[in-house]
């Protein structure tokens, strides 16, 4: 059947197939497109207030973000610390509490009535702390280059 079909065809579906392998693997590898991720963005907006966050286990804490935990190698988001979290389910209180971002499933900003005009559209959020970061990164590697 081969012999019938000329070898130019041949040799093109050859290079289309070896083509579309390449980008089957290109798609089904992990994105490396961005050392942010989004709770990244919702964390960076929110420091120093009270936020609720919910775990994998049905868990509600609510207190005040003080610090973001970042791996030093890829500058990814490794965790986050809370002062005076509350147990919501449970009416416990503890000082200082670290939260894993592995086990965390939302983040979501407290507002009462006092602050009702301080509250931020997620959106908002997101693309000023997009801003943000991305001066930080020019800046930096402005600094890199010696200006």
């Amino acid at each position: 059947m081969s012999g019938k079909i000329p070898k130019l065809i041949l040799k093109y579906e050859k290079k289309e197939k070896e083509r579309l392998k390449k980008n089957s693997k290109i798609n089904n590898a992990p994105s490396k497109s961005s050392n942010y991720s989004y709770i990244f963005f919702v964390f960076l907006c929110n420091k120093n207030k009270v936020v609720e966050i919910r775990t994998n286990n049905f868990d509600a804490f609510q207190g005040e973000i003080v610090e973001l935990k970042i791996y030093p190698t890829n500058n990814k988001l490794k965790g986050v610390i809370l002062i005076n979290a509350t147990h919501t389910t449970k009416s416990c209180t503890y000082k200082k509490l670290y939260i894993p971002l592995s086990y965390i499933s939302t983040c979501i900003p407290v507002v009462d009535n006092t602050n009702a005009k301080e509250q931020k559209d997620i959106s908002n959020a997101i693309l000023n702390s997009y801003k943000s970061l991305l001066v930080n990164e020019i800046y930096e590697k402005f600094k890199k280059i010696g200006g």
